[in-house]
Formats: structure tokens, sequence, C-alpha cells
């Protein structure tokens, strides 16, 4: 009698699964499948201002951000987003507040390339490497704060940093060390 019921559910199961199998048809309607160009939508950020490292640049009449000349470094043992072999640099940042109101720093964003080869920014707490500050510089104020990236590059290829600081694009541009 276990049998005839074990027969029974199995089957009854196998039934049920062959029979939902069929209740689906393939459609494509709402799908978009040729999405064409969609370049139109990308944000095309135009560099407002060009420096190198370890010269002041000043944006408008109430910012001055420097970045000090990059150098070598040792990514600590849990440095995040590092991998061997990369050629890591790290270089202080200073902005400087002369304006009336405070400037709001979380919208900071550094992009590292070296030609074609791919650069990540590297978070290192073994060596004060914490990120972009997120809190506001108070008018007359500055703040400097450390920033470290690997590259999949060789020492002596070209750096270039594009770094978007409230409305301005700034285009920084050394070699890796």
């Amino acid at each position: 009698m276990k049998t005839n019921t074990l027969l029974r559910t199995t089957a009854v199961a196998l039934l049920l699964v062959l029979g939902l199998t069929g209740c689906s048809k393939e459609t494509t309607t709402g799908l978009n499948t040729n999405p064409g160009d969609t370049s139109e939508f990308v944000d095309k950020t135009e560099v407002t201002a060009t420096t190198g490292f370890g010269a002041p640049l000043s944006l408008g009449t109430t910012t001055v951000v420097t970045f000090a000349e990059n150098t070598a470094f040792t990514p600590g043992a849990y440095a995040s987003n590092y991998q061997k072999g990369m050629v890591a640099n790290k270089f202080d940042v200073t902005i400087e507040n002369k304006g009336t109101e405070a400037l709001d720093l979380s919208s900071i964003s550094i992009t590292p390339t070296s030609g074609d080869n791919n650069c990540t920014d590297i978070l290192d707490g073994d060596n004060n490497i914490n990120g972009a500050p997120t809190d506001p510089i108070a008018a007359g104020s500055s703040t400097t704060f450390t920033y470290g990236l690997g590259c999949n590059a060789t020492v002596g290829g070209p750096l270039v940093l594009s770094v978007s600081i409230g409305a301005d694009v700034v285009s920084v541009t050394g070699t890796l060390k």
C-alpha cells in the first residue's frame, strides 16, 4: 500500500510539473531588444581647468585646490582595491574655501587613468588613506586628505586625474612614480 501511494504521488507531481511548463509562452513585448545609440544620455563633462601635481589651482574666486606631488608607496596588508603588481601612488589634496559659505565636499570624484591602463582608488588605513572627507569646509578654512591609487601600468607611465569638485572638472597630469 505504501508503494501504491508513493507511485500515485509521484505521478501526480510529474503531471503537475509537465502541465505547468506549457503555461508560459515566449513574449518580447516590452523588452528592449534593440537599444540603439544611448550616448545622448551619458553626461559629457568638459574640463574646466588643468594643472599638474604640486601647483595650487584657483577654481573661481572661492576655491583653491592643490594636488601635492605623487609618490610611490607600499599598500598595507588590508588595503582595499590593491592587487599585487599594480603601481601604487599616493598624494595629498588640499582644498581651501575662500568663499563666505561652507563648501560641500560630499560630491568630490577622482577618476585616475594611465594611458589605456586601468587604475583604481586604494583605501588603506595603515597608510592614512581614508578617501575624501565628507564634512563641509567652513568659510575661510581648508582641509587636506591623502588619496591613493593603483594602476595596472609601469613606473614612469602617464598619470591623469579627472577630478570633479562641485561644477568644476579639473584635469591633473603627471607620471607614475
